[in-house]
């Protein structure tokens, strides 16, 4: 269990932050420039993610960072961006999947819209675009020599990602709202349960041939033959009889069963897995061997993320993250070349936390 006083021992972090160094600095004391300075000067990419204003308050933003080396690249994430009424708001995933329309397209037609729990939009689509603007700036500075300020926006971000909804709108006049597991291209397309304690498989058929390779597969009983399931139009109008037919079938069987089977003929189904399924049983993450046990000093022994990419002559070498300041000595006596005496003064100043 995670305790709310310990800033190490909060498995998102530990999971995200692998081989990644760990330093701890008091922003608000009025020494911490001198550290910020050498930062600046060392680093080819910063980025920061406090609420709009902050560093400007702090004196440590763009306009000072570029006074320290002109080619520096910033880039700025934040919930509302920069600039704009909100900007100097802070916000959460939650917010700006809600504001962007995604919350209201989430979930059940007859039910409340649902929050992103596990799967956060922003949080995992945001830094994406943020990685190749930065990549840009660089080609830009590897050109020109000059550097570049990023402001990316998750509200942005996600309002770029309901291009299709939006288009709906335009062309239609169509609102898109919540449809669950259903898509309007695709019968039958959703999660069906099947043998042992909440246990499911996902299964998509988008048109008529891979309808006859489903039927084909679970032994084309007779129901698959009767003519409200003759074509995809009429499948579509009869979708809840049909769900609930192939959940019939789906249930006698286990959800491994239902993918493989399903496979083998050519028809989309997945397995829903849990962690415990990813980190025991996964086949194909057991064998690119995406889990790495490495022993976290507050969490303890546990399955470590590898890249998910994979360099052809370079192996990725992993450490477990960092706890707070855990490193704060080396980063600055090694990579920021300051002597042991004056990261000693700076230290009992209390500039690092």
């Amino acid at each position: 269990m995670s305790s709310p006083t310990n800033p190490d021992d909060k498995p998102w972090f530990t999971y995200y932050n692998t081989s990644k160094y760990g330093m701890g600095l008091n922003l608000k004391h009025p020494r911490v420039r001198e550290v910020v300075t050498r930062f600046y000067r060392w680093a080819d990419v910063v980025t920061e993610n406090f609420t709009p204003g902050t560093l400007t308050k702090l004196g440590l933003d763009y306009e000072f960072a570029r006074t320290v080396k002109p080619d520096i690249v910033m880039a700025s994430i934040s919930a509302y961006g920069q600039t704009g009424p909100m900007a100097r708001e802070f916000g959460t995933d939650g917010m700006g999947s809600s504001q962007s329309g995604h919350r209201f397209m989430t979930g059940w037609p007859d039910r409340s819209p649902v929050m992103p729990t596990n799967v956060p939009y922003g949080d995992l689509v945001l830094p994406l675009f943020a990685v190749m603007a930065i990549v840009s700036a660089l080609d830009y500075r590897r050109r020109t020599g000059k550097g570049q300020y990023i402001d990316t926006s998750m509200l942005d971000v996600l309002t770029h990602k309901t291009t299709p909804a939006i288009l709906d709108l335009t062309a239609n006049g169509h609102i898109q709202g919540r449809s669950g597991n259903r898509v309007g291209n695709g019968v039958p397309h959703g999660a069906y349960p099947c043998l042992g304690e909440d246990r499911w498989c996902v299964i998509s058929v988008f048109a008529d041939d891979e309808w006859e390779s489903f039927c084909k597969a679970i032994g084309g009983p007779q129901w698959t033959k009767e003519r409200r399931f003759a074509t995809q139009k009429a499948r579509k109008e009869n979708e809840d009889a049909l769900d609930e037919l192939v959940q019939q079938w789906t249930s006698q069987h286990s959800a491994e069963e239902v993918m493989y089977l399903l496979q083998t003929y050519g028809v989309a189904a997945g397995v829903v897995q849990n962690a415990q399924d990813l980190l025991e049983s996964d086949p194909q993450i057991r064998e690119r061997g995406y889990f790495s046990p490495m022993k976290h000093p507050v969490i303890g022994t546990f399955g470590h993320p590898n890249p998910p990419f994979k360099l052809l002559k370079s192996r990725a070498e992993m450490r477990t993250s960092p706890c707070l300041g855990e490193h704060t000595a080396y980063v600055c006596t090694e990579l920021l070349g300051m002597s042991d005496e004056e990261f000693c003064a700076l230290e009992q100043e209390g500039v690092f936390r």
